[in-house]
């Protein structure tokens, strides 16, 4: 192990996640509560409060409700409990979250009230992530990721038909074949460390209406700019047939997607009482439309008493894709009482399975889908079984305690977009099989966010704070198969790992 550990600490620096499947997916779609220190602070809970930035990206209509131009800037410091440093990347960092104007002007009528613009940057999704896990391998039968390479191999009648990485195994002679089966190594233990970092980041073009200060429409357009990079480290301690200690591997894998997406949300929003504030109000977006550029370095080296020092072989590829994201349906309430305490609640619904993947090459692949792409079907049907609807409800209160200070709670809960069973299967007859060069894995749990923070006004002026925690776990794998992948999918052992966020935020405005 000391010989195992000792060629871990080297890293490649060839300059580039993993190539498309169902995990990344469903994090393209995934939409953190960011934006305004005042919107975080009352659980993003504010698409029928109005008043704020940050509800132009979650009901465009909220934003007919402004009488007054607005400017605001937000910061924050992120700090993930629990992670620790690795590749350089540190578990505390800052983050520059948002940036935006609403221009208001009057209307010329009765009827049409008010008019406003609004642009508006927010870090839609933030990737940065540490995760690591140390395993021993006895317990699950002295499973190695090997096996799960050979039985690739074995199902795609050959090295040249499986993945990437099962060919580079085969190469450092971690595979053998015996009769024209492929055989692979025991292990006694395996270490996994990952590092990303990166954002999903989005600008909101939005334009809405205040008619009879009673409905207001909003439409909001949105572009995405995705970049996102990772380095992930992996090695065994490998042992023969016999379980005697042979040597060990390890693999280096780099990667970068980067790519632009654009999704289009429509806001509605009712007083239904003209005496009263409280308001109604239900928000549609398209699915996201993303066109990405993948890019991998993987590097694979081994020492066995069997074959001795093997080089490190390298391994590169890069080529393009597009995603497509569910549609979202959302509907909130809000209300003010006694011209003090306002509060609101919404809820969001979204169907993950019917994510789609889809290629310009239509080559090799068989079915057409939007745009006159091809559709990687054995993938989607894979979105289909593992991701699934996901609930997203948000509460959040705001009380005037005086007309220059104001305290603010909230809560959200997220309930996960993949089922427990869901696996990384290379077994399917798809393109993202071809460029493979991972095998682990992230079933993540669901979601729950508390926030709490305070406002203070100083004439036109105001100055934001908020806390926000997130609390998730989730469940990770180094590989998947085991000898004989159809009886055990999950040969080894699950890493329970913390995904918890702790950010404090501060936004500075001003409203004229």
């Amino acid at each position: 192990m000391k010989k195992f550990l000792s060629l871990f600490i080297f890293v490649f620096a060839f300059a580039f996640v993993n190539a498309q499947d169902l995990y990344q997916v469903a994090e393209l779609s995934a939409t953190d509560l960011n934006g305004t220190a005042r919107y975080v602070g009352m659980g993003g809970a504010m698409s029928s409060l109005g008043g704020d930035l940050s509800v132009m990206s979650s009901n465009p209509a909220a934003i007919g409700l402004y009488r007054r131009s607005d400017v605001a800037v937000t910061a924050s410091l992120v700090t993930m409990p629990g992670s620790h440093k690795f590749d350089g990347d540190k578990p505390t960092y800052v983050s520059f979250d948002q940036i935006g104007f609403v221009y208001s002007i009057a209307g010329s009528g009765n009827s049409l009230r008010y008019i406003n613009f609004g642009l508006n940057y927010h870090k839609h999704h933030d990737f940065n992530q540490l995760l690591n896990a140390d395993n021993d391998l006895a317990a699950a039968g002295n499973a190695s990721q090997t096996w799960q390479l050979a039985d690739l191999c074995n199902s795609w009648g050959g090295v040249d038909y499986a993945t990437p990485l099962a060919d580079m195994a085969y190469s450092a002679y971690l595979l053998g074949e015996d009769g024209g089966d492929y055989t692979a190594y025991n292990a006694a233990r395996n270490a996994y460390g990952r590092s990303r970092s990166g954002s999903n980041q989005a600008l909101d073009f939005n334009i809405s209406t205040n008619i009879k200060d009673q409905y207001y429409l909003g439409l909001t357009i949105t572009g995405y700019n995705v970049r996102q990079k990772s380095y992930m480290a992996y090695g065994e301690d490998l042992l023969t047939a016999d379980l005697v200690d042979d040597g060990y591997y390890l693999m280096d894998n780099e990667s970068k997607l980067t790519g632009n997406g654009v999704d289009v949300k429509l806001g509605f929003l009712v007083r239904p009482i003209q005496e009263s504030n409280f308001k109604i109000g239900v928000t549609l977006t398209t699915p996201t439309f993303y066109e990405l550029t993948y890019r991998n370095d993987l590097l694979l080296g081994s020492y066995t008493d069997s074959y001795g020092d093997v080089e490190p072989q390298g391994y590169y590829f890069d080529y393009d894709y597009s995603v497509r994201t569910p549609w979202k349906v959302g509907v909130s309430l809000g209300n003010t009482f006694f011209n003090r305490l306002a509060l609101g609640a919404e809820y969001e619904f979204a169907d993950y399975s019917t994510c789609s993947v889809s290629y310009d090459d239509g080559d090799y692949w068989d079915d057409w889908d939007w745009h006159h792409k091809t559709r990687d079907r054995a993938l989607n049907r894979q979105l289909d079984d593992y991701l699934k609807g996901t609930h997203t409800l948000k509460f959040g209160a705001e009380l005037m305690v005086t007309p220059n200070i104001y305290l603010r709670g909230g809560y959200n809960h997220v309930t996960s977009a993949i089922e427990k069973d869901a696996w990384l299967n290379h077994f399917i007859d798809s393109p993202s099989v071809d460029v493979a060069t991972n095998t682990d894995y992230l079933n993540l749990g669901a979601i729950n966010r508390y926030t709490a923070g305070i406002g203070l006004k100083f004439g036109k002026f105001y100055a934001d704070a908020t806390w926000l925690y997130q609390h998730q776990r989730g469940t990770l794998y180094t590989f998947n198969a085991a000898e004989d992948a159809t009886t055990d999918i999950n040969a080894c052992p699950a890493s329970r790992v913390s995904l918890n966020r702790s950010q404090v935020m501060l936004t500075m405005g001003y409203r004229f």
